[in-house]
């Protein structure tokens, strides 16, 4: 569980019940910075009675504690993305959690909660930009961030793409579904000679955050790729995505969405959110000419913990009164999601589309 994630949990209508870390070194720093009580193993901590088990590990050990907790009578699940260090294991797990038919299971997908994604899964929706022919999605990290303790595990997929980048995919098929087939790149780029000063890193939990000021590294350093590129093919539009594990700019200020449409177009980024309509004729309520989004905050501004919020408060309704329906980044998408990221790590190796069934 992340720091972010456990003060929104502090809050009249949730008791926490304490956590499991299985580095003791971790383990002493989360007890004393957020005054959680800590349990000596994972089997300690599911004796007791709970709701909701918030799953974080580093990926390897996602599907095993998400199934330890399953067992032993969770209502719900938030688990790590991107959830498992192949996409096989999000496919057995998903298999396996279907003994429980009443658990709620979703994934860290945040992003998922955007303000901007609120008005983009509606324009596509009721086709307010006609019909669509092409979108254009970036994603990434801030320089560093790809060289986080994340993105350089042993035995993954892949890196900050298979990482974080995967915000990205999640988002395109969340709004899209799965593709017919994916064509991409994917590449670790020559090392270079010249170092570039990082935006953002939290190189592991003894260095923790790297100082931004002092540390530089070089494009090609990392164990994983650096960039990658694709083409998703619908049947009746393209989608192109690109991301970069170097980009200059701070967590999500990049992350951008350009959707064209027979009858207008979109232009926006995640976080801070920021949007704009452009319609040939009025539709839905969006006038004809441009029309800038609605943000809970004022222009510029981050929202990202309202997003972390949204997901727990809609989480928690859903425990609370079962059976009610609300946005979700769960199973459905998850699976998806992992199709199209093995897709394009095939589709890089082979150097050919591949299709997805």
């Amino acid at each position: 569980m992340s720091s972010s994630q456990t003060l929104q949990l502090k809050r009249d209508d949730v008791d926490i019940l304490g956590f499991w870390e299985e580095d003791a070194q971790l383990a002493e720093k989360v007890a004393s910075r957020l005054g959680l009580r800590r349990f000596t193993s994972e089997r300690e901590l599911l004796q007791h009675p709970f709701d909701v088990a918030f799953v974080h590990p580093l990926d390897h050990d996602n599907p095993r504690l998400a199934g330890l907790a399953a067992a032993a009578g969770a209502k719900a699940l938030l688990l790590e993305k991107p959830g498992a260090t192949h996409p096989q294991h999000i496919f057995d797990l998903v298999e396996d959690l279907k003994q429980y038919p009443d658990l709620i299971v979703e994934w860290g997908w945040e992003m998922h909660y955007a303000e901007v994604m609120d008005v983009v899964r509606d324009l596509v929706q009721k086709q307010t930009l006609g019909q669509i022919t092409t979108s254009h999605w970036h994603g990434g990290t801030p320089s560093g961030g790809g060289l986080e303790l994340w993105q350089r595990q042993q035995g993954t997929l892949g890196g900050f793409l298979y990482m974080d980048g995967s915000h990205t995919v999640e988002a395109i098929v969340d709004v899209f579904g799965l593709p017919r087939r994916v064509c991409a790149s994917i590449r670790k780029l020559p090392k270079a000679q010249e170092t570039h000063p990082i935006v953002s890193c939290w190189y592991d939990m003894d260095k923790e955050e790297l100082d931004t000021a002092t540390t530089e590294f070089a494009v090609g350093c990392m164990m994983y790729e650096d960039i990658g590129s694709a083409i998703l093919e619908y049947d009746t539009h393209n989608v192109v995505a690109d991301f970069t594990a170097w980009e200059p700019t701070d967590w999500c200020v990049d992350w951008g969405i350009d959707i064209y449409g027979t009858n207008g177009t979109f232009h926006g980024v995640l976080n801070p959110p920021v949007g704009q309509v452009m319609l040939r004729r009025e539709k839905d309520g969006f006038k004809q000419g441009k029309t800038d989004i609605t943000t809970i905050k004022e222009q510029g501004v981050t929202n990202q913990a309202g997003y972390y919020t949204r997901q727990i408060d809609l989480l928690l309704q859903r425990v609370k009164n079962p059976g009610h329906e609300t946005e979700c980044a769960g199973p459905a998408i998850q699976v998806k999601l992992m199709k199209v990221l093995q897709a394009m790590y095939d589709s890089a190796s082979q150097g050919k589309f591949v299709s997805i069934e």
